[in-house]
């Protein structure tokens, strides 16, 4: 069916395997700024409103701390 919705998965940061990159390279990818940041020493979050799932995210962290629920 065209124009049917995918299903996505609901994507988290593991913040044990996180090592908290200076430069998150799963944010900087991100085209829709669903990885959040607040602090600057602890994990980013992903803003589930706004991620689209398309999971490039989990390809680029180098540390697989993107997993898909």
């Amino acid at each position: 069916m065209i124009g049917a919705p995918v299903s996505k998965a609901s994507l988290y940061i593991d913040d044990d395997r996180c090592h908290i990159c200076r430069r998150c390279l799963a944010q900087q990818v991100c085209r829709v700024r669903a990885i959040v940041r607040i602090d600057r020493d602890e994990p980013p979050f992903i803003d589930v409103h706004r991620c689209h799932g398309c999971m490039i995210c989990v390809v680029e962290c180098p540390f697989e701390a993107i997993v898909a629920a």
